[in-house]
C-alpha cells in the first residue's frame, strides 16, 4: 500500500472516529489486489471479475451501494475501486463485502469503513419507491427541497 493511500484511509479514519460516536448508515468500502489477481491481466481479462462486477449491480438495485466506480488508473493507489454502502451496520457492511464473489475467490480485498457523511450536495435517495406505485405511467416530480441545495428526486 502506498503512502499516499495510507494517509487518505488514516484521513478518512479520523474523520469517521470524529462523527460524533453515532452508529453510521454509510460505509466506504475500498477494494484493492488481491493474491489471485493476475498483473500480466489486463483489468477486463481478470477470470472471476464479472461475477463480482454482478454482485455489485445487484447490491445497487438494492439500494445497498449508493455509489463506486474505478479509483482514476495511477500507479500511486493501490486502490482498484470504491465504493459507498448503506447499510444498518458495521458487521452487515462487513458481511456484504465477505459475501462478495470477488473477495471469496481472493481476486479482490475489500476493506469496510465507517463513514459518518455529513456534508454533501447531494441528497441520496433510494432507486426503488417507498411506495408501490398504483399508476406505473405516472412520473415522478422533481422539486428543490432546500433553495441552496441541489434538486432532489421525490417519489
Amino acid at each position: 500500500m502506498t503512502d499516499r493511500l495510507r494517509l487518505l484511509l488514516f484521513t478518512l479514519f479520523l474523520l469517521c472516529a470524529a462523527a460524533n460516536g453515532e452508529e453510521t448508515s454509510y460505509f466506504l468500502l475500498l477494494y484493492t489486489p488481491g493474491p489471485s489477481w493476475n498483473e500480466a491481466l489486463g483489468y477486463e481479462k481478470q477470470p472471476g471479475l464479472k461475477k463480482h462486477h454482478d454482485y455489485l449491480k445487484e447490491l445497487h438495485l438494492n439500494d445497498q451501494v449508493v455509489m463506486g466506480g474505478p479509483v482514476v488508473e495511477d500507479t500511486t493507489y493501490d486502490a482498484l475501486s470504491a465504493m459507498l454502502l448503506r447499510t444498518g451496520s458495521l458487521e452487515e457492511a462487513q458481511k456484504l463485502a465477505a459475501q462478495d464473489p470477488g473477495v471469496q475467490m481472493r481476486l479482490v480485498r475489500a476493506q469496510v469503513m465507517p463513514w459518518g457523511v455529513n456534508m454533501s450536495s447531494m441528497r441520496f435517495v433510494r432507486r426503488r419507491p417507498s411506495q408501490p406505485i398504483e399508476d406505473p405511467d405516472k412520473s415522478f416530480s422533481i422539486k428543490r427541497v432546500d433553495p441552496e441545495s441541489r434538486l432532489n428526486i421525490s417519489d
